[in-house]
């Protein structure tokens, strides 16, 4: 990396230096909804003449991940995770859901964020064994994911109670 400054792109003056913004608020934009980011600490190039921000790629990742969180999208770090908790490829994966095996390797390395509605699908996949047995998952990813605990109501508790000589609750 060449030393600052740098010249600036946009008034072409050397006057662009490295400096941390203590806020710095973006609206980005993803699948059709808009969404105003904001990260403390920013580490930008800044033109001392212009103004002009220049974003390096490590502020373009901070920017991305909290697009990620405030949409509630799986990160890529869950998406592996999950898929490797199954142990599955990302080649049998992407087979299930009946996409490209090299989306499933951009989702996972961050290079491309996944829909809201593929967001859903995976959070299904991922979550529910009868999801996987209807998409023909083997069966040893039917059971993996620990079942939650759920409350147990006996049927009176729950206000049913035999009706007396039909053999049936009502």
């Amino acid at each position: 990396m060449k030393a600052f400054p740098w010249k600036c792109a946009n008034c072409r003056e050397r006057t662009a230096n490295n400096v941390v913004l203590p806020s710095y608020t973006a609206e980005l934009e993803h699948d059709g909804r808009k969404y105003q980011v904001t990260l403390a600490d920013l580490e930008v190039v800044r033109c001392e003449h212009c103004g002009a921000i220049v974003l390096d790629d490590h502020a373009e990742e901070r920017l991305i991940d909290a697009l990620r969180s405030q949409a509630g999208l799986l990160n890529p770090s869950e998406i592996r995770a999950k898929r490797e908790y199954l142990s599955l490829t990302q080649k049998v994966l992407a087979n299930l859901l009946g996409i490209a095996d090299s989306t499933i390797s951009r989702w996972e390395t961050g290079a491309q964020i996944q829909q809201r509605s593929m967001d859903r699908f995976l959070r299904c996949f991922f979550e529910l064994p009868d999801v996987r047995r209807f998409l023909g998952a083997p069966m040893t990813t039917w059971t993996m994911v620990p079942v939650r605990s759920v409350a147990v109501f006996t049927l009176p508790e729950m206000g049913f109670v035999p009706v007396e000589g039909r053999g049936s609750w009502g």
